[in-house]
């Protein structure tokens, strides 16, 4: 039984030491010293002052609560937090009011029935407006907070419903702190020309009562502080308000019992205003050492897994590559000895078997082939061998390649009722006097060629009429610095789906189920290198989509590519 208690006051005491430890460390404890400087203030003749005294103690005030101002906003906008905001604007308007009352009260000194009444005014006017800033911000800042900001212990789950969220300030929220900016200032304005009803009252106990409003507010925005649980934070931030707010309710309380300017409760009040601004400095100083000590922490913690990244990034792409290349030296000979078999065999069934492997074996060999393209774009090791060349010639060997494809593909149409289309190419050169001559690896553009007729093909498989325009035609604008051509690839199927739209050029996206999403990332990075652009639309009259891609023309004429030598060829295979 003993050993029960033990255990349930054990526990007990772990609970209520983190839960008051706050309440305790930063309300109670302070509030010892401050209570006893609230006594020693009742006696008026204790400390008496003189207007340069007030001076220099107000002048205080107004530089730091322009730091604090400064700091303020600063990490508002650092933090992208509107609780840090709303309370630099208070100090803002607060340090203006504070160097309106410092100026004038220096200015008249020699005028103390004036004085008696525009200092206690005023001081309220700032004051009251602190205060009100406080005590919206601190019950307001569930919405003010930047939830994406981890600083509290408890914060995570509300952080996780708020991320990527950007909360706006309610207009109610931003009408009000206009509209008290305004009251406050005309207030101080006002202490000009008008005597606040009962401002200070001469018999005590309570001379100055206007004291009190900012004295609720203060104490409300204490008790929000707790409700809210800020004291939960780990940024000593918050307990730099705290310790601000407690020095600010014992210094409204004191200045309630001024009798005169420059007494004893006057020049203390003054004096704590100015500790709670210190107070407030100080924290927020250190926050900012601590919030570099954070980073720091966690860019050493990034920059370890970054590297820990980059060796696995490397490890995975030797594997594929490793992987790519074993896969590919079988492929070649299962292959060609298919090819082989497929040449001397004369069963239909058989044929269609042939066919099975070849297709499968042809897809398997693409496959890798991209996967070692794809490493090396990513690896930054794909080179081109540039050289002048006749791009009339590269696309006509394309084509012929893809003539058997496209008549076997015709002839499956007769006999598979899924796919009973038929497939019409064409070919255009707008300007069929010249040669088309680029700078560019003929292979590579003889693969990005390749890519976006196959895609057209794949697309275009289940149309009963599919027909695939290729156009080629001088840019009049200028690519790479020289005037360029534009390669056009247009199909009648079924176009891009605007999902992929966007990406449509990254890796692995693909709206066909049969495709890796390969083939134009590797087009791209080919372009790109060559220095041209590459863009695809889908086409005005609904069907079909059209991919596009400019190079630079060459301007070398020492070799003097004919165009006629090659037009037999390619009037052959567009027909």
């Amino acid at each position: 039984m003993t050993r029960h208690l033990d255990r349930v006051l054990s526990r007990d005491s772990s609970i209520f030491v983190p839960k008051y430890e706050t309440l305790i460390k930063y309300t109670l404890v302070p509030s010892i010293p401050l209570c006893i400087i609230a006594i020693i203030s009742v006696d008026s003749n204790t400390w008496v002052a003189s207007e340069i005294h007030h001076f220099y103690i107000e002048l205080i005030a107004v530089i730091f609560a322009a730091i604090l101002a400064f700091y303020y906003m600063s990490r508002a906008y650092t933090l992208n937090d509107k609780f840090s905001l709303f309370i630099g604007i208070g100090f803002l308007v607060n340090a203006a009011i504070d160097f309106l009352h410092v100026i004038v009260s220096f200015s008249f000194a020699d005028q103390p029935m004036f004085l008696k009444f525009f200092i206690p005014q005023t001081w309220f006017a700032g004051r009251i407006f602190l205060s009100a800033m406080l005590a919206i911000a601190i019950a307001g800042y569930p919405i003010l907070a930047n939830p994406d900001f981890p600083d509290s212990n408890s914060s995570g789950q509300r952080q996780q419903k708020g991320k990527g969220k950007s909360k706006k300030l309610p207009k109610l929220l931003v009408i009000s702190l206009v509209v008290l900016a305004i009251v406050s200032v005309l207030l101080a304005l006002s202490s000009f020309v008008i005597i606040f009803p009962g401002v200070v009252i001469d018999n005590p106990p309570i001379h100055r009562p206007y004291e009190i409003p900012s004295f609720i507010l203060f104490l409300i925005a204490l008790v929000y502080f707790y409700k809210r649980g800020l004291y939960k934070k780990k940024d000593i931030f918050y307990k730099g308000i705290l310790l601000a707010l407690l020095i600010d309710i014992f210094g409204q309380i004191i200045m309630a019992f001024s009798v005169t300017s420059f007494d004893t409760a006057h020049n203390v009040g003054h004096v704590l205003k100015d500790v709670a601004y210190f107070v407030n400095i100080i924290a927020l100083a250190l926050s900012s050492i601590q919030y570099n000590a954070i980073l720091s922490e966690r860019n050493a913690v990034i920059q370890t897994q970054f590297q820990k990244l980059k060796e696995s990034e490397k490890m995975k792409d030797e594997f594929i590559n490793v992987a790519a290349h074993e896969l590919r030296t079988p492929i070649q000979p299962i292959l060609g000895l298919t090819e082989i078999i497929h040449s001397e065999t004369t069963d239909p069934r058989q044929l269609d078997y042939l066919d099975v492997v070849i297709r499968n074996a042809r897809r398997l060999k693409q496959l890798t082939d991209n996967v070692l393209d794809v490493t090396k774009i990513e690896s930054k090791s794909l080179k081109l061998n540039k050289e002048p060349i006749n791009l009339n010639i590269v696309i006509a060997e394309v084509l012929k390649e893809y003539t058997n494809k496209i008549q076997h593909r015709n002839m499956r149409g007769e006999r598979n009722r899924q796919y009973p289309g038929q497939v019409k190419i064409s070919y255009e050169l707008k300007q069929k006097d010249d040669d088309i001559i680029v700078e560019a690896d003929k292979n590579r553009l003889a693969q990005v060629m390749s890519n976006l007729i196959s895609n057209a093909l794949k697309f275009t498989e289940k149309e009963s009429e599919a027909r695939i325009s290729i156009v080629v035609e001088k840019n009049d604008l200028e690519v790479g610095g020289n005037q360029g051509i534009v390669v056009s690839v247009k199909d009648s199927g079924e176009g891009i789906n605007p999902v992929i739209f966007p990406n449509m050029f990254s890796k692995f996206v693909s709206s066909s189920y049969s495709g890796t999403g390969l083939g134009l990332f590797i087009s791209k990075s080919i372009i790109d290198a060559h220095g041209g652009t590459i863009w695809a639309e889908n086409n005005k009259n609904g069907k079909g989509a059209t991919f596009y891609f400019t190079l630079p023309l060459s301007t070398d004429k020492q070799l003097d590519y004919k165009l006629q030598e090659n037009e037999q060829e390619i009037r052959h295979i567009t027909r």
